[in-house]
């Protein structure tokens, strides 16, 4: 059997590496990508065969950008995943939370705790790329003096101390990935889907568009408002409809035609209960390959 190479943000052991590894399986390659828009290349580029962003959390909320690159490398949703996310603050061993003067990490994870840095006040916080990356300059700093915020993996893979646990604002957090392909992979029996659609910027608008949703008896999962600069005559928003037929949903995408502008599916998939079947779909498709 084929083993995929998967597009990550940030490195071994980050929370995307993570989340490819529960989707895809343990032996799964990732290739380490700097940013969502590398991630998004890769795929486009067919450096990989798939890739994997955030695309929400419980906590932070919706990653804009993420939506905005999908669509502007014209890429499929073929699938998602649900992680759990824990945080800790690690340091180097024997530190302790009074020798940590800096607080490193990935924006989401700090933007996910920020109970805990607003009561240590005292303590320099820095964004960089993954939580990964900050585990590594942890373990190479000589002061002493800086910690990461990230997962309990990190404490594992790269020796680290967990000076505090749960520091996540929320205790039963979670973080959403889209599973992303260049190609519109087969999917039998899909009940999910992700749509980008704008309604002009006239009264009853996005209102005639939940009617139609409504009268087809769809499940909206989500629907987020995605910023157009310059434009104020039509609004773009991204929806997750659910549903049990694909040939209701694909009649419900007919009549929204009539009520939208720049309507486009991203993808028909399957709600993350019905992953291990598609898996082996997939494996299928790429052997065949």
């Amino acid at each position: 059997m084929r083993n995929h190479l998967i597009a990550i943000q940030g490195s071994v052991s980050s929370f995307h590496d993570l989340a490819a590894k529960k989707y895809f399986g343990e032996d799964v390659s990732v290739k380490e990508c700097g940013s969502f828009k590398e991630v998004c290349d890769k795929i486009a580029n067919n450096k990989v065969d798939y890739g994997i962003i955030a695309i929400e959390n419980k906590v932070a909320g919706s990653i804009l950008l993420n939506y905005q690159l999908i669509e502007n490398y014209d890429l499929r949703v073929i699938g998602e995943i649900y992680l759990p996310i824990e945080l800790q603050l690690l340091g180097k061993k024997d530190s302790r939370l009074a020798d940590i003067k800096e607080v490193i990490s990935h924006p989401m994870a700090l933007g996910q705790s920020q109970l805990f840095l607003s009561e240590h006040d005292n303590l320099l916080v820095t964004e960089y790329k993954d939580t990964s990356s900050c585990a590594k300059m942890v373990t190479e700093d000589r002061s002493g003096k800086l910690a990461v915020i990230g997962g309990p993996t990190l404490a594992k893979a790269y020796n680290l101390e967990v000076l505090v646990d749960n520091v996540c604002d929320v205790k039963q957090n979670f973080t959403r990935f889209y599973i992303l392909s260049k190609g519109s992979d087969y999917v039998s029996n899909p009940n999910k889907a992700s749509v980008t659609l704008q309604v002009m910027n006239e009264a009853g608008k996005l209102s005639a568009v939940l009617d139609v949703i409504k009268k087809h008896h769809l499940n909206l999962s989500k629907i987020q408002s995605l910023p157009i600069p310059n434009n104020s005559n039509a609004y773009p928003f991204h929806l997750d409809i659910e549903f049990d037929y694909k040939s209701v949903f694909e009649t419900c995408i007919s009549d929204l035609q009539k009520e939208t502008v720049n309507l486009k599916v991203l993808g028909v998939y399957r709600s993350e209960a019905y992953k291990p079947k598609l898996i082996n779909e997939l494996n299928t498709l790429k052997n065949l390959n």
